[in-house]
This record gives C-alpha cells, structure tokens and sequence, in this order.
C-alpha cells in the first residue's frame, strides 16, 4: 500500500501536472541588461538563455569553434540571441519557453539536439528521465561558497555526513564518514559517499582516502561553469558507484584574461579564520583554448573552547581542523584538423590537515590525547580525442592516469610519552575507453540516435595501516550501449504530443576479483505541451567494495561468555573475528523515480519527483555487538561451538592484527566454546524513498535588474533490516543518518554590476535512539546574506553574512569527552560566518 507520505507526494505532482499553462511569450520581449565579453558561442547563448529563463537546444557541432563578439545594452532576450548569431549562418527558433537554434543543414522538421554535455546520457539531446540539478558558478558566488565541498553540503538531496573535514569522532557505526585527509564529496541520499559517482567533464578522476570517491575540494570554484546532479541510479550508463546517482562538474571553456581574487573571513565565535588567493588565466586561439587556476585555501582550527556547547569536551578538542590547500587546474583543447579535436584537464592538489582529540576532559592533550597530522597529494590528467567520422557520427577516446596519496602521523600521548603511528593510503587509477554516438535512422520526431562503447580500468590502494600493508588492485573492462528513440518532436506540432521519447541503455562490466555485472536502465520522457514534461527512469545500479573495506584484513579479540547464567562451564571464553572480508562482492540496488516539470511561463519552473532505491547486498556487519549472539537462532550460521584448535589457528594466522584478549587471563584454547564470524559481508537490505521539489521563478523588475527566487528541498524515508528475521530500523531521521527533510530558498535581486541574495537553510531534527529514552535532537535553520557590487573597471567586492543568527545545534549525549558531543554530520560547528571577497579582471 501506499503511505501517506507518498499519497502527498503523488498528489502534489498530479496537482501540478493539471495547472492551466498561461501565456510566456512576453519574457523574450522584456528588455534585460546583458552585460557579456566576447566568448564562445555556446557558452554566450547559455547564459543569455539562463538569464531569460528559457531553455536551450542547440547541436554542439554547430557551434563548436564559433566566438562571439561582446554583447552589450538593455535589450530583449530574444534580441540578444539574434545578435549573437548574427553572420553564423545559424538561426533561432522561437518556442514556448525554448529556443532552437537551427544550423545550415537542419530543416524545420529536424530540430537541433540538446547542447554539448547532458549529464545522465551518452546521447546528445537525449532529456534526462529524471531531474537535472543544476548549480552555475553565478549560483555558487551569490551562496559564498569557497569550495565545492560547501557547495555539496548546502544542497538539500545531499547528506552533510559524506567525507568532509567537519566530522567528529564517534559520529556513527559505519565509518564511512570518516576523513582521513580533508577531502570533501558528494553523499545523494545519504547512502554514502561512495554510492555516488562523481566525474569532473564527464571523466572519472582517481579515488580518495580509504573511500570510492573523489576529494571535489581539489577543484578550484574559480574553474567551474557549473554541475550538473542526476540523484536517480545510473550505473547502466557510467558504471560502477552510481546508485545513488551521478555528479559532473564542468569546467569553464576558453575563459580569455587574468583576474585575481582575495578572500578573507572568520567565525564570530572564534576559529575557522579563512585565507583563500586565486588566480585565473585564460586564452584562445583560431581553433583552441587554454584556462589555468591555482588556488590557495588556509583554514585555522575550531577548538572546543570556542563552543558553549562543548563542556563535555577537552577544550584543546578540534571540532574542525586546520587545513592548507594548494591546488591547480589546467584545462585546454585545440582543434588538430577540422574534424579532429584534442581535449585535457589536469588537476594538482596538495596539502596538510591537523586535528587534536583529548580523551580526558580536564588534562593537557600530552597526558591523555592523539594529535594527527595528514599531509595529502592529488593528481590527474585526462586526455580526449573527439572526431567526426562522417554521417554525424562522432568518436572519442578518453584515458586518464591519476594518483591520490596520504601520509599521516598519530601522535599518541599517555602521561606525557608520546607513541607515534604511521597511516598511508596511496590510490592510483588508470583507464582508457573508447566510444561512439550518432543518428542511426530518422522517425518522425527525429532521429534514432546510438551511443556505444567499452574500455578497461585499474584501481590500486598501497596502503599501511597500524604497521600492516596490504596493496589489492582491482581491474575490470566493460562495454556500454545507449539506445534514444524519439516518438514524437516539437516540429510535427502534434495535439497532447509536443515531445515524446523513450531511452534504453545496457551496461557489462568483469571485474577481477567478482566475476561479471550487467546492468540496464529504462527512460520514457512525454511532454503532452511545451510547458509539462512528464518522466519515468527505471535501472538496477551497482557499487563495488572499497578496496579498503575488502582487503584490509580482520581483527581476532579473544572475549569472557558473560550474560548467559551458568549455561557454559566457568571460564569459558569465545573467539570473535570483526571487520573486513575478501569474500564480499558487490552491492546492488534497483532504482525508480517519477518526476514533473512545469514551466507555465519562461520566468517559472517548478519540478517535483518521487523516488525509490531499493539497495541490498550491502556490506555490513551483520550485528552491532557480539552480546547475545551465541543463544540468538538468526545468528546461528555466524557461529561454530566447540572450535577445534586447528580452526581457531587458522583464524587468528589468517587475521591482519594479533590477538586481542579481554579475559584477563592467557589463552587457552580449551575453554573456548565458540568461534563468531562478524565479518562483514553481502546482508543488508535496504530502502530509500522520497520525493523531491524544486522552483525556480525569475522576472525583469526594471533597470535591467531581475530578481530571482530558488526553492529546493527534499523529503527522505530510509530503513534497513541486517538479516532475515531481525527488525527492520529507521536510518533517516536518526542521529549521524540524514534527516526526513532538508530544504534550501532564496531570491536574488540586481544586475551584473549589483547583486544582493538572501538564503534560507533548514536541516530537519533527528532522534538519538542509543539510550533508553529516546532524545530529540533539533532542527536547525540559518539564514544567509550576500553582496556583490562592480567598482567601475576596478575591482568586485563581495561581502557574505552566514548563519547571520549564529545558530547552534543541540548537545548530545557521548560516551566518553573524546566523542563529539553534537550530531557534526547533520549539523555544523562553524557557526556565524563573516567573509570578504576582492576579485579583479586585468
């Protein structure tokens, strides 16, 4: 049956789905104020169409190699895009809400393909099934957002407690949330981190940590045009990693200049003074371009001394580290032959990250306490080779060869003697792949277009960890193919038809260590008008474990039977072997979303859809703790009484740390009764679902200013059952998991010379359930304020207020003062934050 929630859910997409469309020519006839430099073509038409509120359809053929001439005045939307294609031989067609722009060849009957990249697709032009999230670098700089991983964490589909370096210790079970080197990555839905893939121009960059990801920190703000979410499953089209969905970043194109920017601020509470200096290059050329960045990023630690609502806490705590960040993007492409193009992006990042924890509340860190120090290292290049090969087909081939280093020290105080540890964790991916894309044939609402493709791809960890090393490498290959099938286009001018298609795609992919996947995907697209488009996605996705949560070996601890009256002789002990295991494969899900796009009018757009992951084979402990288990029937196929001492050998040889013992007494393998196995494996199940709702609504107000208002926000309901016969629990909404709701609104008001914004943030409360008495922890919502001002030719001031009302999240309850006593993966300790930008163009 369907629950309440989704009934709402449903409900308000139908209610949408049946509102009257009205009149949206007018927004093309308002005069605007565009203010643009001479770029290239594509980027220039995005924009204006951004600004006007409308959509953009346009072949990348056709407007690769084209620049424009700057664009200046108070005029029309629809006078801008003439202007700008004036002498292209390229000419614009005007729809409701869109416009198409129509190259020599295309006739009326065959309109041009969706622009460039579509994230979610291999096909140009192919519409996404589900919902597009997009945030533009315009966005970024209204938010004050110094990096993407604040950018990740401010968006509502995403789970604060994904690796960023604001997490504190005791912050859940799992410890996938654990930073080990002041990376920053999406977590859609809060599956984890490394259930969401994320590319940088389509490209998979080498892995981060100890995790499946990529540190977003590493790429500089200043690179980026914009990124693009799909939160639906796409493994059918990418591969691997893609449950929760896919995330790419896209870089700025043939950026011309040099501009500087300067970025100070603090928090009102103390700590967290921020340094950040970027520069950014760019040039272009007949047939190419090249863009540099470098960036520099210096945090200073926030204590526990500087929160009231630490006392629990040693105040020398770190509640967020200090972190230095040095890093560098290049990014070009030339045009080798008129129908060959040579792309590259190659990032460097590299720096340093100190946290402090003292394990006892009122003594020096030196008497009880670990300082850590993480130096880390990024590197990668992606080289791409695009050509036409005849009948507007076109062919790429992609390689990418990349490493991801941590060097970390543990200083480990007791009474003023100091024990040091070495962690290392040393990625490296390489991959090549090679594909194709065009029209097969041409059916009345277009052309039947293909994608296909295959390639081959290494991972490897080197990794030392507590004085062991071990260094698995994980090969696969894999082939792809993508099928768009348009039933229906705007040019037939069908009644209750403006667009209709349908797209399948088919993934295989044979991995080295488990065996072969093949994963498909579905998606129908059905406009009945220009202002409603209707979509379902339906695939099965996959995730591989982390080489780390595979290869790292198992720990033996050596226990006392305790709890069980007198049903075991006195003495008795039992063998418990926990963490992770060579045999877990990979974890599956399948994936379906329905979504709404309404756009009455080209300054409106509200989307909402209804989602549902159902995620199993996860790799999980299959218990939370040993106590019990030996009595339990569900837990009888994890426990073998009256182990020999041959199998008890062979359990502690074959673990990666020594034994453990918490009897007190020695070992002796005849009084004990039973050998556990909590290793991890494939077991539990889980679910995600939810709706979500976006609404965009931007108008002229007048002296080419536009004022722009933003709604994002998302309901989730998630919960997992370990094993067959064991109650199923809620994940959503309890502590260091994802709230039921999150949400983000704001408007923007001015021009390209002002710009001032307001935001609003909402985290919904969570209930910490590791007591007797359920605890309710409380929602926190913070209001943000931003400002830009143009200086003439000299300079641009921005000034951003966040948190303005120095919001503050609830105590929790903690085992012990090393524990951070608040929910840090929902809920921030940065607190009030000032911040002042100068940037100039020269």
């Amino acid at each position: 049956m369907m629950s309440g929630k989704s009934r709402f859910c449903l409900s308000l997409m139908v209610g949408v789905a049946c509102l009257h469309p009205v009149a949206a020519a007018a927004q093309l006839q308002d005069r605007q104020s565009f203010d643009l430099p001479a770029q290239d073509l594509g980027d220039a038409l995005r924009k204006v169409a951004e600004q006007a509120g409308i959509e953009l359809y346009a072949s990348s053929a056709d407007l690769a190699g084209r620049t424009t001439r700057p664009l200046k005045g108070d005029i029309t939307p629809r006078e801008a895009i003439e202007t700008l294609l004036r002498g292209t031989g390229l000419t614009p067609r005007f729809e409701r809400g869109s416009v198409i722009i129509l190259g020599r060849a295309q006739s009326e009957s065959s309109p041009a393909q969706e622009d460039i990249v579509v994230t979610g697709s291999r096909i140009s032009g192919a519409p996404s099934a589900a919902p597009v999230i997009r945030v533009t670098s315009e966005d970024i700089r209204n938010g004050g957002q110094a990096d993407l991983g604040e950018v990740a964490r401010s968006l509502p589909q995403n789970f604060g407690g994904g690796q960023n370096p604001g997490i504190g210790s005791g912050q859940g079970t799992q410890n996938q949330n654990v930073n080990v080197n002041g990376a920053s990555t999406f977590n859609l839905r809060g599956i984890g981190p490394s259930a969401t893939l994320t590319l940088l121009n389509g490209n998979r960059f080498a892995y981060s940590g100890t995790q499946s990801v990529i540190d977003i920190s590493a790429i500089p703000t200043a690179a980026v045009e914009r990124i693009e979410i799909v939160a639906d499953g796409a493994s059918a089209i990418y591969g691997a990693d893609a449950v929760a969905g896919v995330v790419n970043i896209l870089l700025r194109k043939d950026y011309e200049g040099v501009t500087t920017s300067a970025r100070l601020g603090g928090s009102t509470d103390g700590g967290n003074f921020q340094q950040q200096y970027n520069l950014l290059g760019g040039a272009k050329w007949s047939g190419g371009g090249f863009m540099a960045t470098y960036d520099y990023f210096d945090n200073s630690a926030i204590l526990a001394r500087d929160r009231s609502y630490t006392a629990t806490s040693n105040p020398a705590s770190t509640l967020y580290p200090s972190l230095k960040r040095h890093s560098l993007l290049l990014s070009g492409h030339q045009e080798l032959t008129p129908s060959l193009r040579l792309k590259a992006d190659v990032i460097y990042k590299r720096g340093d990250m100190q946290s402090v924890r003292g394990l006892l509340a009122d003594r020096p860190i030196t008497t009880r306490g670990l300082v850590v120090d993480n130096e880390f290292e990024t590197f990668g290049v992606a080289p791409t080779l695009e050509a036409e090969i005849g009948g507007a087909w076109t062919a790429r081939l992609t390689g990418f060869y990349g490493t991801d280093k941590t060097y970390g020290v543990t200083q480990n105080f007791t009474n003023d003697v100091e024990a040091r540890s070495i962690r290392i964790f040393d990625n490296r991916s390489v991959s090549v792949e090679a594909g194709i894309e065009g029209p097969l044939f041409t059916l009345p609402g277009g052309d039947v277009r293909l994608a296909a493709g295959g390639g081959w791809r290494s991972n490897r960890i080197v990794a030392l960890v507590a004085g062991r090393n071990f260094a698995p490498t994980r090969e696969n290959r894999f082939a792809y193919g993508e099928l768009f099938v348009p039933l229906a286009g705007p040019a037939q001018d069908l009644a209750f038809a403006h667009r209709a298609s349908i797209t399948a795609a088919l993934r295989w992919e044979d991995y080295s260590d488990s065996g072969s996947i093949v994963t498909p995907k579905l998606g129908f697209v059905y406009a009945p008008a220009p202002e409603l488009s209707l979509g379902v996605s339906w695939g099965r996705s996959f995730k591989m474990p982390t080489l780390n949560q595979q290869y790292s070996g198992y720990t033996p601890v050596l226990l006392p039977v305790t709890g069980y009256g007198t049903l075991f002789p006195p003495g008795s002990t039992y063998l418990y072997i926990g963490g992770p295991n060579p045999d877990v494969g990979p974890e599956r899900s399948e994936n379906m979303t329905l979504s709404a796009t309404f756009q009455p009018s080209p300054r409106l757009q509200i989307v909402t859809s209804l989602f549902r992951i159902d995620y199993r084979d996860r790799v999980a402990p299959p218990f939370g703790s040993p106590l019990g288990i030996l009595t339990n029937p569900l837990f009888t196929s994890l426990v073998t009484f009256n182990p020999s001492a041959a199998q008890l050998d062979a359990a502690i040889v074959g673990a990666s740390d020594p034994l453990g013992n918490a009897t007190g007494g020695p070992y002796n393998p005849a009084n004990v009764i039973a050998l556990i196995d909590g290793r991890d494996r494939n077991i539990a199940s889980q679910r995600y679902e939810g709706a979500d709702l976006s609404l965009r609504y931007r108008a002229p107000v007048g002296g080419g200013r536009a004022l722009t208002v933003t709604v994002n926000a998302t309901w989730l309901d998630s919960r997992q059952q370990l094993l067959p016969g064991l109650p199923v629990t809620d994940l959503a909404g309890t502590i260091f998991n994802s709230p039921h709701f999150r949400a983000r609104g704001g408007a923007t008001f001015g021009d390209e010379r002002f710009t001032i914004a307001s935001f609003v943030n909402f985290t919904g409360g969570v209930t910490d359930r590791r007591r007797a008495v359920p605890a309710k922890v409380s929602p926190v919502a913070t209001v943000d304020l931003a400002a830009r001002i143009k200086i003439g030719d000299l300079a641009e001031l921005s000034v951003n207020a966040l948190n303005i009302f120095n919001a503050k999240p609830d105590r929790t309850a903690v085992a012990s003062p090393s524990d951070t006593p608040f929910d840090s993966t929902n809920y921030s300790a940065i607190g009030r934050f000032f911040g002042l930008t100068i940037s100039r163009d020269w």
